[in-house]
């Protein structure tokens, strides 16, 4: 049986602040939205409507890891110190936990998606109870390429990269990483041949942590 990850984000935080103070327009506060804001405070949530409506957006943005208000991209700063949070992973003595968040397992097969052509050809008698099919052909197979999702969560330590999911997982000391690339929507890490390409809503944030902690006097 497939397992269900959820890891408490700040997307979550949004929606209940959302689901709870809604109808007086605490969220649209939060959105920077301050004339829509004083409009459901002034007309409960615009009669309840607006408020459900909303808790619905912000609902699915928590499922899909995003979040609606403070949209801007974390960023650690070099005067910034690495943050401490908590995680699903076990820590050994003297390790923490740098980051934790929502993040998806790509791979790409090149599978059989149809085929194309083939002919059942034209049976002939010539004879009774006895036939010739002529001009058949088996239909040729089309390949393409299609990708592979698997939810997880992936955790950042100071000694570690674990991503816990049902297919990809990892458990990888920082000091087998190859290389780290950040792309626009995830981030891939390189552990000798092999690569584990994750889609994350924060890939540079996740970057940056990587890059402190490799270049930091930490032992790891």
């Amino acid at each position: 049986m497939d397992e269900c990850y959820i890891v408490w984000t700040a997307a979550w935080t949004d929606f209940v602040i959302c689901l709870l103070f809604g109808w007086i327009g605490v969220h649209k506060f939060r959105e920077k939205k301050i004339g829509i804001g004083i409009l459901y405070l002034c007309t409960l949530g615009l009669f309840c409507i607006g408020w459900m409506v909303d808790v619905i957006r912000y609902l699915v943005a928590a499922l899909k890891g995003e979040r609606i208000q403070g949209n801007k991209p974390k960023h650690l700063s070099a005067d910034d110190a690495l943050p401490i949070v908590s995680s699903n992973v076990m820590l050994s003595n003297g390790e923490v936990c740098h980051y934790c968040g929502a993040a998806t397992h790509v791979k790409t097969k090149n599978v059989v998606v149809g085929y194309s052509g083939g002919s059942r050809g034209t049976s002939i008698r010539i004879a009774k109870g006895m036939s010739v099919r002529l001009g058949a052909h088996k239909a040729a197979p089309v390949r393409g390429d299609v990708q592979e999702r698997t939810p997880g969560v992936l955790s950042i330590t100071n000694k570690r990269g674990v991503f816990s999911g049902n297919k990809g997982a990892f458990d990888k000391k920082i000091t087998a990483l190859s290389a780290v690339t950040s792309y626009q929507n995830g981030i891939a890490f390189q552990f000798g041949d092999q690569q584990y390409p994750l889609e994350t809503s924060e890939p540079e944030y996740v970057y940056e942590i990587l890059a402190r902690i490799v270049n930091s006097s930490e032992d790891i």
